[in-house]
C-alpha cells in the first residue's frame, strides 16, 4: 500500500521542477502609489489568470517571465479603487508601469479567498464573505487572543462554557460552537480537542485578516461547516516591517509582549512572531471565593516563509505555529502544586499545540495545480477539580486542486482531500484504544457568470469510516443588476461526528455524572440564506447596507440535557428537530470629507427545538445580537480614535438553576462598550523608515458584570456544583497601556 501512495507523491514533487521554455518572455515592474504615498500590500496581477504579486513597503511590484501578449492589468487595495488597463507585454521587453491609486470609501475591492477557494473580489464572489482587517477587529479594544475580539463580527459571539478555567467558543447566527469550522490559511486543523483551548493561542499579531460566512461550506470545506466557516488569514511576510516589537499591560496585572523579524532576500520573504503573556492576579469582585480571570501564561511562536516564482509569484508557502499555555482557575489557595486536590478546588489546564501548514504551486501550469498541507497535533492535560482528563489529538490534512477556466464565462475547480485523524484520552471514550479515523474526499464546484448573473453549484463526497458515504451539495447565485446592488442566495447540506468531551466542557467540570442514553448518530443540517447588498450614493460618502436571512433545520440534533435531573447531563439526540432562523440588517459607511467612519450591525435569532411537538428555546442562544464601532482620526495631533460595543440579548438557562438555586430562567439584555485612543509619534512609511505610537484604551467602561457563573460555589465538591451559568461579562472595567515599535 505505501508504494502505490508513493509513486503519485514523488511525481507531485517533482512537477515544480519540470522546465519550460522562458526564452522570449517579458517582465512588468513599477511602484503603486496615492497621493504620492506607496501603497503597501496592493494586489497587482492579470485578470486572465491566477498570476499576481503584492506590492512591498516602497510600493513596489515585478512580474516576470510573462508570455508575450494582451493582458488586462488589474490593481486593487483596501480603500482604494480598483485599477484595470489592457497592456501589451512583448517579447523580451521590459515595461515600467507606475500606477495612481485613486481613493475610495467602500470596501467591496477587497481580495478574498473563502467563498470559492480562489482568489476574488469581494463584490464578485458569488458567496457572501464577510471580512474583517486586523485593525477593525481591535479598533475598541486591546488582547492577545483572537477569542476575546471575535465578537465585533456581526453574527459571531463567544460562549464562555466555563466560570473557572475560562473555556469558550465562536458562535455563528446563535448555532453552537463546534458547528463553526474555523481555519488557518483555509487549512481546516482545529479539530474538536483545539476547539476548548486552542482557539485562545491565536495571536492577533499574526493576523491580517479574517473572513466569515455565515451558512452552509460543507462542500468546500469539509462536514463540519454546519453552521459556517471563520477563515483566519495569516499576515504575508512581503508587506510586514522587517521588525516590530509591541508591548502592552493591564489593569488586571496581565503582560503582553509580540516580537516579530521579517528578512527578506533574493525570492525568499519570512515572517517570524512570538508572543508571551503573563497573567497571575488573583481578585474576586463577585465575591464567590474564585478567581474572576482566570491565570494563565502563553507562549506562542509562529514562523511563514514564501518561496517566489522567477515572476516573483508565490510559489511556495510554509508556516508553522507552537502554542504552549498553563492556566488556572479556582479558589485562592489552588496552585498547580494541588493538582487533583480533593480539598481546595481548583482546576488546572497544561496545552501544548503545534500546527504545520504548506501550500505549493508548480511551476509550469499557470498555477492551476495546488497542493495543500498540514499536521497538527494538540495535548491537553487537566484537571478539574479531582477529576483527571488527559488528551492527545492529531490530525493530518492533504488537499489536491485544480481551478480550470473554460472559455469567457466558466470556472471549474475540482479538488481531493485526505484527513486522517486520531484522539486518545483517559476516559471511556477510548476504552477501547486510540480512535483513528481515514476521511477521504472528493468535491468539484462550477462557476457560471453571464451577464449580471452567475451561478455556483457544488457537490462533495466523504468517506467516514464508521457512517460510510457523505454528501455535500451546494447551489449559489449572485445578481448584480446595477455596481450598487447586489443579490445572493445559497443551500446546502452538513454533517458532523461529535465527540462530547472534547466539545462540551460540562461534561468534564462540575459534579454532574455524564450519561449516555444512545449511541448518538451524527447530527445532519440543511441550510439556507440570502441576502442583499445595497450602495446608497450619499454624494461622496456612500453608504453600504447589508440584510441578511438564514434558516437551517437539524436532525439528529445532540444537545445536552440539563433539565430532567440536576446530578446529570443527559446526552442522546434530539428526537425531532432544531431550527436556527433570523436575519440581520448591517451598516457600514466612510466618510472623505472628515476622517470619520462607523459600522452597526444587528442580528435577530429564533434558536429553538422542537421535541415531541413541544418548541423551546435552545439554551445559551442569544435571542439577538448586535455589534457596532467607529474609529475618527485627529490627524493633526496624529491621534486615532476607535470605539467597539457589543448587543447581548437574553438567553435562556438551565431550568434546574432555576429551580434549584433561584437563579433567573432568561438572562437580562445587556451591552458592553470599549474605548481606545493611538497617538502616532512617526510613522514607518517615513524617511528614516520607523514606525512609533502608543495606545490606551479602556474596556467594559460601564463596568457591568453578570456576577458569579457558579452554582453553589460554597461547596465546590458537593453534588450540585457547576460553573456553567454563563451569560454575560465576568470581569467588569479594565484600562491598557501599551506601544508598538515598526522598523522597515
Amino acid at each position: 500500500m505505501r508504494k502505490s501512495h508513493l509513486f503519485p507523491l514523488v511525481f507531485f514533487l517533482l512537477l515544480p521542477f519540470v522546465g519550460t521554455a522562458q526564452n522570449q518572455v517579458g517582465e512588468i515592474h513599477g511602484i503603486i502609489t496615492s497621493d504620492g504615498e506607496p501603497v503597501i500590500s496592493a494586489n497587482v496581477g492579470f485578470a486572465e489568470s491566477q498570476k499576481g504579486v503584492a506590492t512591498d513597503l516602497e510600493g513596489f511590484y515585478q512580474i516576470k517571465n510573462i508570455t508575450p501578449g494582451t493582458y488586462t492589468l488589474e490593481v486593487s487595495s483596501v480603500g482604494f479603487k480598483k485599477y484595470s488597463e489592457r497592456i501589451e507585454v512583448p517579447a523580451g521587453e521590459t515595461l515600467e508601469l507606475n500606477i495612481q491609486l485613486e481613493a475610495s470609501t467602500l470596501e467591496l475591492e477587497q481580495v478574498v479567498v473563502t467563498g470559492t477557494m480562489r482568489k476574488t473580489y469581494v463584490k464578485d464572489s458569488p458567496v457572501k464573505v464577510s471580512v474583517v482587517k486586523s485593525e477593525q477587529l481591535q479598533q475598541g479594544k486591546i488582547s492577545a487572543n483572537i477569542m476575546d475580539l471575535i465578537s465585533s463580527v456581526n453574527g459571531l459571539s463567544t460562549q464562555l462554557n466555563c466560570g473557572v478555567c475560562g473555556t469558550n467558543a465562536i458562535r455563528i447566527n446563535g448555532v453552537e460552537g463546534p458547528n463553526t469550522a474555523v481555519l488557518i490559511d483555509g487549512m481546516p486543523i482545529m479539530g474538536a480537542l483545539a476547539s476548548v483551548y486552542g482557539l485562545n493561542g491565536i495571536s492577533p499579531s499574526i493576523i491580517d485578516q479574517v473572513e466569515v460566512i455565515k451558512g452552509p461550506q460543507s462542500t468546500l470545506y469539509g462536514t463540519q461547516a454546519l453552521g459556517g466557516v471563520v477563515n483566519i488569514i495569516t499576515k504575508n511576510p512581503a508587506t510586514t516591517p522587517t521588525f516590530s516589537a509591541d508591548l502592552y499591560g493591564k489593569s488586571t496585572e496581565e503582560g503582553n509582549l509580540n516580537i516579530a523579524y521579517s528578512p527578506k532576500f533574493d525570492r525568499f520573504e519570512g515572517f517570524v512572531s512570538g508572543n508571551i503573556v503573563r497573567l497571575e492576579n488573583y481578585f474576586d469582585k463577585n465575591e464567590d471565593s474564585f478567581n474572576d480571570l482566570v491565570k494563565q501564561s502563553r507562549v506562542s511562536l509562529f514562523g511563514k516563509g514564501t518561496l517566489l516564482g522567477k515572476n516573483m509569484e508565490q510559489r511556495l508557502n510554509v508556516a508553522t505555529k507552537f502554542y504552549s499555555e498553563n492556566r488556572t482557575g479556582g479558589l485562592r489557595e489552588f496552585t498547580d502544586d494541588l493538582r487533583g486536590s480533593d480539598q481546595i478546588y481548583g482546576e488546572s489546564i497544561y496545552t501544548n499545540r503545534f500546527e504545520l501548514m504548506t501550500d505549493l504551486r508548480p511551476g509550469g501550469l499557470n498555477e492551476q495545480l495546488r497542493f495543500s498541507g498540514a499536521v497538527t497535533y494538540h495535548d491537553q492535560d487537566s484537571y478539574y477539580g479531582t477529576d483527571w482528563y488527559d488528551a492527545q489529538q492529531g490530525i493530518i490534512f492533504g488537499q489536491a486542486t485544480w481551478d480550470q477556466t473554460i472559455g469567457d464565462h466558466f470556472k471549474l475547480l475540482s479538488g481531493t482531500t485526505l484527513r486522517y485523524e486520531t484522539y486518545d484520552d483517559n476516559t471511556p471514550a477510548t476504552s477501547d484504544g486510540i480512535d483513528r479515523r481515514w476521511i477521504p474526499g472528493i468535491f468539484s464546484q462550477g462557476e457560471l457568470t453571464v451577464g449580471d448573473f452567475t451561478l455556483l453549484g457544488g457537490f462533495r463526497v466523504d468517506h467516514h469510516s464508521e457512517h460510510g458515504y457523505v454528501t455535500a451539495p451546494r447551489l449559489s447565485t449572485k445578481f448584480s443588476p446595477t455596481d450598487l446592488t447586489t443579490f445572493r442566495a445559497s443551500a446546502g447540506t452538513g454533517f458532523r461526528v461529535v465527540n462530547v468531551f472534547t466539545e462540551d466542557h460540562a461534561a468534564l467540570t462540575g459534579s454532574r455524572d455524564v450519561v449516555f442514553n444512545e449511541d448518538l448518530n451524527p447530527e445532519k443540517s440543511r441550510s439556507i440564506t440570502a441576502s442583499l447588498e445595497q450602495i446608497i450614493p450619499f454624494g461622496t460618502n456612500p453608504m453600504t447596507v447589508g440584510l441578511d436571512g438564514f434558516y437551517t433545520h437539524f436532525s439528529n440534533k445532540i444537545i445536552p440535557d440539563y433539565d430532567q435531573d440536576p446530578k446529570l447531563i443527559i446526552y442522546e439526540n434530539l428526537n425531532g428537530f432544531s431550527v436556527t432562523r433570523g436575519f440581520s440588517v448591517d451598516l457600514d459607511q466612510n466618510f472623505t470629507g472628515i476622517p470619520f467612519s462607523y459600522n452597526a450591525s444587528i442580528t435577530i435569532m429564533d434558536v429553538y427545538t422542537d421535541e415531541n411537538g413541544q418548541k423551546q428555546a435552545l439554551t445559551y442562544a442569544p435571542e439577538y445580537t448586535g455589534t457596532f464601532g467607529a474609529t475618527y482620526d485627529i490627524r493633526s495631533l496624529d491621534l486615532s480614535l476607535g470605539y467597539n460595543g457589543n448587543l447581548v440579548g437574553s438567553k435562556r438557562m438551565p431550568k434546574s438553576y432555576v429551580e434549584d438555586f433561584e437563579r433567573d430562567q432568561w438572562s437580562p439584555a445587556y451591552s458592553t462598550h470599549d474605548l481606545k485612543v493611538t497617538k502616532e509619534f512617526s510613522n514607518v512609511n517615513s524617511s528614516n523608515g520607523i514606525g512609533f505610537e502608543v495606545y490606551v484604551s479602556a474596556e467594559n467602561i460601564f463596568d457591568y458584570t453578570q456576577g458569579s457563573p457558579l452554582v453553589d460555589a460554597r461547596n465546590p465538591f458537593g453534588p450540585d456544583f457547576d460553573t456553567i451559568y454563563t451569560w454575560g461579562p465576568i470581569v467588569g472595567r479594565t484600562f491598557s497601556l501599551g506601544a508598538r515599535l515598526n522598523l522597515r
